[in-house]
């Protein structure tokens, strides 16, 4: 699935040798896996609080789970030690966690999937917030409901004018229009 180099592996088994847990393990996840927003994260776990989907990798000081889920994402990757500045810092190269581009031939659908999760959603999470694809009509009305910090807020108007409908269209001229579903009513998360 993925290597880690000798140096890493004692790097990290020296990381569990100072903690006071005997059970602690180490969860790899892939956060967002699939969309140019993915990160690799590592954290301390306990194997008992895991789902079953996790599964257990051995290592000479510590044991990794990795959830199944996210295996794909995680071919070919590889944990090192690399220089940085004044120490040494943990990294992955994981060529497979972001996905890749649809190619021109792809469904509509997956083209403006990948543009909201590329180039609109990292600009609505500077807030809290986000925007996913409800659906596309026959018309070629594209249909989306806002969350998080977008949801109420008083500003989600000229967000979707000015910034989501204006940069699908762009990208897409094919899109006669593009409508909010969501129910604007519930402001707790509200960024605004």
């Amino acid at each position: 699935m993925f290597d880690i180099t000798d140096e890493a592996k004692v790097y990290v088994a020296d990381l569990f040798a100072q903690q006071d847990e005997k059970d602690l393990g180490l969860k790899v996840d892939v956060e967002k896996a699939g969309t140019p927003a993915a990160v690799v994260t590592f954290n301390f776990c306990f194997p008992k609080e895991l789902s079953k989907t996790y599964k257990k990798f051995e290592y000479e000081g510590f044991y990794a789970y990795i959830d199944e889920l996210n295996f794909e994402y995680l071919k070919d990757s590889e944990v090192a030690l690399k220089d940085a500045g004044t120490g040494k810092k943990l990294t992955i190269t994981a060529p497979n966690t972001k996905g890749k581009e649809p190619k021109e031939d792809a469904p509509l659908e997956e083209k403006i999937k990948y543009v909201i999760a590329a180039n609109i959603n990292p600009g609505l999470a500077s807030h809290g917030g986000f925007v996913e694809l409800v659906e596309i009509t026959k018309h070629m009305d594209v249909i989306l409901n806002f969350g998080g910090g977008c949801q109420g807020c008083s500003s989600v108007k000229s967000t979707l004018e000015q910034g989501v409908e204006a940069q699908l269209k762009m990208s897409f001229p094919e899109i006669k229009s593009v409508r909010d579903v969501t129910d604007h009513s519930n402001t707790d998360n509200a960024y605004i």
